[in-house]
């Protein structure tokens, strides 16, 4: 089965050592997913399957605590069988892609755990080696069952569809950042366990940094950061209220927040997506026959579908040209070179 790491990336500065990491596994996968407006597109690909997702919307909101939508975007967009969420700031453990395929032969999703460590003491070389009892864990203990505030949206991994299914993180939590991993985990865990209980596994794992990673401000923001007129509103089940300028909703009242279920599933149609893939080593057109970029299933109604060069081809010009990425849903999206 194709497995396709997806990172809603907002942080410019952690990003790069993210990918060196997964690089140095002892598997790799097949696809990377950057959903950013701000990752650069000459970033190090590090021979990887990279590509970046520009995205826009005039209905949801963009730009300010944004994960929620950034980890939907890159999940409905894969053609991988599998998903696997990680956040822009850890370290791979070197093992983390094969032991999260070794996961999701038997079971259905996995939650799964990361460790805290100072990375101003270790290279990204020595971390992906590094034993997990080198760090502090996040769980206690881990390979355990714990209740489902414990799910942690940075290492999960499911079937894509597993997650379509059931609606995706809850777009109600926009512009929050926090929660919206637990109450997904709730309700996928009593929809396909009939529990409120979770298995945190180790492995998979990664690195934390010990030391606050700060986000850089965002490339493209459609909310009014401040001075929103506001009027009371339902989304789904729960209070909130919106803004007459713009995009945005602030929960009012959390006593349904978590239900079973979602309250506002994502949707494709309303998001604009610029899908850029960086050409990688020689074996790009391995990687297209494998997991093609065709958009996914549930493709946005405007998808534009273009390929750049990323460093690491740029000091080997020997590397092949980028495969040509046709849409499943859209045979007319234009392939443009950077």
């Amino acid at each position: 089965m194709t497995l396709d790491v997806v990172v809603p990336a907002l942080r410019t500065r952690t990003v790069g050592r993210l990918l060196h990491s997964l690089a140095l596994g002892t598997s790799r996968p097949d696809a990377v997913t950057l959903v950013s407006n701000e990752v650069p597109l000459g970033i190090e690909a590090f021979g990887l399957p990279v590509r970046v997702i520009r995205f826009r919307s005039d209905t949801v909101p963009a730009g300010h605590k944004d994960v929620a939508l950034r980890r939907n975007i890159g999940i409905w967009a894969s053609a991988c069988h599998d998903i696997v969420t990680l956040d822009d700031d850890l370290v791979a453990a070197a093992s983390l892609v094969a032991t999260s395929r070794d996961l999701l032969r038997d079971r259905p999703y996995f939650w799964g755990h990361h460790r805290y460590v100072s990375f101003a003491d270790h290279r990204v070389e020595d971390l992906v080696s590094l034993p997990p009892d080198r760090g502090r864990p996040r769980e206690f203990p881990p390979n355990a069952w714990h209740l489902w505030m414990s799910c942690y949206g940075g290492l999960f991994g499911a079937p894509a569809d597993v997650v379509r299914e059931v609606g995706g993180f809850d777009l109600v939590f926009s512009g929050r950042q926090a929660s919206e991993d637990q109450q997904f985990g709730k309700r996928l865990a009593r929809r396909v366990d009939g529990r409120d209980r979770v298995f945190i596994h180790e492995p998979p794992f990664a690195w934390h940094p010990t030391e606050p990673e700060p986000w850089d401000p965002p490339a493209y923001c459609n909310v009014c950061l401040v001075g929103h007129q506001v009027f009371p509103d339902m989304v789904g089940s729960v209070a909130v209220h919106r803004c007459s300028r713009c995009p945005w909703i602030g929960i009012t009242d959390e006593s349904r927040l978590f239900d079973d279920t979602v309250n506002w599933p994502y949707d494709p149609g309303q998001v604009e997506l610029d899908i850029i893939q960086l050409r990688r080593l020689s074996t790009l057109s391995g990687l297209a026959t494998a997991c093609p970029d065709d958009g996914g299933p549930g493709s946005p109604k405007s998808v534009k579908v273009s390929t750049h060069t990323s460093r690491a081809d740029q000091v080997r010009p020997t590397a092949p040209s980028a495969t040509t990425i046709t849409s499943r849903r859209q045979s007319s999206s234009r392939l443009r070179r950077a």
